[in-house]
């Protein structure tokens, strides 16, 4: 189910996980895949690649109603529901643009993540991996770390790349995932360039530690909280865990910073 994180303990853990590395990733670490479209580079995934948006004033309405009367006639119709999911990713990121505080932009992804998965429903033989890449930021967008873990997933497997299989290790990671994340990190090293597999492995290897450190840290604090009476699981709402970084907020650096060069 869209947005299910299954426990309040668990979501508590994502959380800690996913804003403690997407920190980590934004100071210390090389943006995978920046300035090439598709490859789901993590600048991309949280708005920082500056390609994603839409910049005019697009007829977001229309396209909307078109994929909608096509599906009212077949709900079968996947070029309909991707088509769905992807005007309403775009209207999204058009909102954030002339908006950065609007709510309109999170229910704009919301919608575009409930035609995808749609979409996933109606099993495909082979999940279209653009608009799975407009996925995995969607799922960052709304705080859904394993969502845009399996989104990547299909970017990924589509395009390996130090970057597309760099990224799903990060979504892993910070899903709380350390062993999957293991896996997708040792496939970004084999994939990436001779002169860069130190390198890259150095940082991926840093960010499984932290996540490390950051998911057990996360695990005691609930505990403890349960122990002492504290604030009933589930009770809490889901806070954007990239901080400034994302969310209806908007997406950027955090303050003081500047993003690594590539």
């Amino acid at each position: 189910m869209l947005f299910d994180l299954q426990s309040g303990k668990r979501r508590r853990v994502v959380q800690v996980l996913f804003g403690g590395l997407a920190v980590i990733f934004l100071i210390s670490f090389v943006g995978f895949g920046i300035g090439s479209p598709g490859t789901g580079g993590i600048f991309d995934a949280i708005g920082l690649g500056g390609n994603s948006g839409s910049t005019g004033s697009p007829q977001f309405d229309e396209e909307i109603d078109d994929a909608e009367a096509k599906l009212a006639e077949n709900p079968k119709d996947e070029k309909a529901l991707l088509d769905l999911a992807e005007v309403h990713y775009q209207a999204a990121q058009y909102q954030l643009q002339q908006d950065p505080e609007s709510d309109d932009a999170q229910a704009e992804f919301e919608s575009s993540l409930d035609a995808w998965e749609r979409y996933l429903k109606l099993d495909p033989k082979k999940p279209d991996p653009g608009v799975a890449a407009f996925a995995a930021q969607a799922y960052v967008q709304v705080a859904d770390a394993d969502g845009a873990a399996e989104a990547q997933r299909i970017v990924a497997e589509d395009n390996p790349s130090a970057g597309t299989y760099g990224n799903l290790a990060f979504y892993l990671y910070a899903g709380g995932k350390i062993d999957e994340g293991n896996a997708a990190a040792d496939k970004a090293v084999a994939a990436a360039d001779t002169s860069q597999k130190a390198q890259i492995r150095k940082q991926l290897d840093q960010l499984a530690e932290q996540a490390q450190k950051l998911q057990e840290q996360a695990e005691e604090q609930a505990k403890q909280a349960e122990k002492q009476g504290g604030q009933p699981p589930g009770a809490a709402p889901i806070e954007d865990p990239f901080g400034n970084l994302g969310g209806t907020g908007g997406v950027g650096t955090p303050p003081g910073t500047a993003p690594p060069a590539p």
